[in-house]
């Protein structure tokens, strides 16, 4: 299936000062007021896959806008070159003003994705799961299960219906990471799957708040010493 995709990479002057959540709250809003004003043409939307998400990949913040999304940064591009979020401001020093098809789905060839901010994997019981088991080989396969239902998930929220079933290989490492002040196991690496991923989609719990993003890589095999899992 072919997707809207619109991408915009923002810069702030001051990284650290510039906050990633008011910039999410901005666009939700502005989203918000699209979808207010485009009821009349909503039969298109997708309302279970977030429609912009927002993503910080080292000093860097990636917007992405799917369907709905793309139109709504299609026009705010166009508007201005700086987005007032909160009591900061962040000015857009590159971005990509046209909309691109870009396709989701089955392909003919494998394709191979990494983890461009921590994949949050696991809720509450299957992360005490995962640290009951013992040894690779249990965990591994744990987390086989576990990604092969999250892409089957996005698939789903696509509206998409594979014609054969997701497959998938993937070499991870595990770290534990502090969020809203609770530790939780969040997983980096790579993966291999016969389905096409646009760039930056995410994938996972939390998307919305830039977990999980993935981007393709070149296709190599996947080598056992490449990832030490944790």
């Amino acid at each position: 299936m072919l997707l809207k995709i619109f991408t915009l990479t923002l810069e702030p002057a001051d990284p650290i000062q510039f906050s990633l959540t008011e910039l999410r709250s901005y666009f939700a809003g502005k989203l918000d007021e699209y979808m207010e004003s485009n009821k009349s043409n909503a039969a298109g939307f997708i309302y279970r896959y977030p429609p912009i998400q927002c993503k910080q990949v080292k000093n860097v913040l990636v917007v992405i806008g799917i369907c709905q999304g793309a139109e709504l940064l299609n026009q705010l591009s166009h508007e201005k070159n700086e987005i007032s979020a909160g009591k900061n401001s962040c000015t857009i020093l590159e971005r990509d003003a046209s909309i691109r098809h870009e396709e989701f789905g089955i392909s003919g060839t494998t394709q191979t994705y990494e983890f461009l901010t921590p994949w949050l994997a696991l809720n509450q019981q299957n992360a005490k799961k995962f640290y009951e088991l013992k040894g690779k080989p249990g965990r591994d396969a744990f987390m086989h299960k576990i990604l092969a239902g999250n892409l089957a998930t996005l698939a789903k929220t696509l509206d998409y219906k594979p014609p054969v079933p997701i497959a998938c290989e993937e070499k991870m490492k595990f770290r534990i990471d502090w969020i809203e002040r609770e530790s939780v196991i969040v997983f980096l690496g790579k993966f291999q799957t016969n389905c096409r991923i646009p760039d930056y989609f995410g994938i996972g719990q939390s998307i919305s708040q830039g977990f999980g993003t993935v981007k393709s890589i070149p296709e190599l095999p996947i080598r056992d010493d490449e990832v030490n899992p944790g």
